[in-house]
This record gives C-alpha cells, sequence and structure tokens, in this order.
C-alpha cells in the first residue's frame, strides 16, 4: 500500500537516505540520488557548481541505491554521477523523487565552501615578505605619532594656566 507520510522539512534536518519529492522551481537542499521521474524530462541548472550554462538533463539512478558509493562518501562529480542531484542547483523541468546520499559540508558544495575557507586560512599563514614589513612599520609609526603626541601635551603643561588657554566662553 501507499501508506507513507509526506512532510515538509527543513534542508538542515535532512539526513543520508531520506527519500525527497523533487519538482521544477525548487533548489536542491542536498546531494541527492534521482530515483524516479514522474516527467517526460527532468534538468537540472548546474552553473552554480559547474559554471555550465544550459540545463542538464538528469535520468534515474539504475544501480542499487542501498550500496550506493555515494553515501560512503566515494564517488565524485562526472564519476558515476548519472542521476546525481547536488546541492545549491535549481530544478528546472520535471519531477521526480530522490534520496538524499550528502548533505552539509560532505556534499559538493560543501567541499567547495571546504576549500575556499581552507585557502582564506594558508593566506593568513603564508603572509608575503612585504606584508610583514608594512605591518612592523605601521606599528613603528604608530608607536612614534604616540610619542609625538605625548610630548606635546607634556610640553603645553606649564601653559596652562596660561591666558591663550582660557574657556573662550568668559
Amino acid at each position: 500500500g501507499n501508506d507513507v507520510d509526506e512532510v515538509e522539512l527543513d534542508a538542515s534536518s535532512l539526513v543520508p537516505g531520506d527519500v525527497v519529492r523533487l519538482s521544477v522551481g525548487q533548489k536542491i537542499p542536498a546531494d541527492i540520488r534521482l530515483v524516479s521521474v514522474s516527467t517526460s524530462s527532468f534538468t537540472v541548472d548546474e552553473a552554480c557548481l559547474t559554471g555550465e550554462s544550459d540545463s542538464v538533463n538528469k535520468i534515474p539512478y539504475k544501480g542499487d541505491i542501498k550500496n550506493d558509493d555515494m553515501q560512503k562518501g566515494g564517488g565524485t562529480m562526472g564519476a558515476n554521477s548519472n542521476g546525481m542531484l547536488y546541492g545549491g542547483t535549481v530544478i528546472t523541468a520535471g519531477k521526480g523523487l530522490g534520496v538524499v546520499v550528502r548533505t552539509g559540508m560532505d556534499t559538493e558544495m560543501g567541499k567547495i565552501q571546504r576549500g575556499v575557507t581552507e585557502a582564506a586560512s594558508d593566506e593568513q599563514a603564508h603572509r608575503t615578505p612585504l606584508a610583514i614589513k608594512l605591518d612592523e612599520f605601521g606599528d613603528k609609526l604608530t608607536i612614534i605619532i604616540g610619542l609625538i603626541c605625548v610630548g606635546v601635551w607634556v610640553a603645553s603643561i606649564p601653559k596652562f594656566n596660561d591666558a591663550t588657554f582660557k574657556q573662550p566662553i568668559e
């Protein structure tokens, strides 16, 4: 029988193995293996991931979902990616069902995010000699300017009671 409960969930609560109903206009919430299509075609705009401007036609996965290498962290884009829908991409045509295989930072988009984050942290670790010299110069300049300010203030202490220092409102 068809005694399946359908619930609308937040993408953040999806876990690998969840079955997801997909339809045109939806942003794909996780890396999903397309298992069935109820329309003549199913296309996805993967421009944000691949840079490819044309929508990509997807065909349902014919393999064994229970032994899907994508779920075990194996497999990547291109390799055995038939029927793979990637998180962050948008369905441009069709309706179907899919099984969540990867979520969060394990998705293709998450891998890119991790790479960008690591590159940014490496940038801090590997600063150029010029950047180091400029920072040292900035620190020295700050100290010199601070000393000049203190010197001017100290030099003007004896003149605090002078008539030129009196309040203008008198």
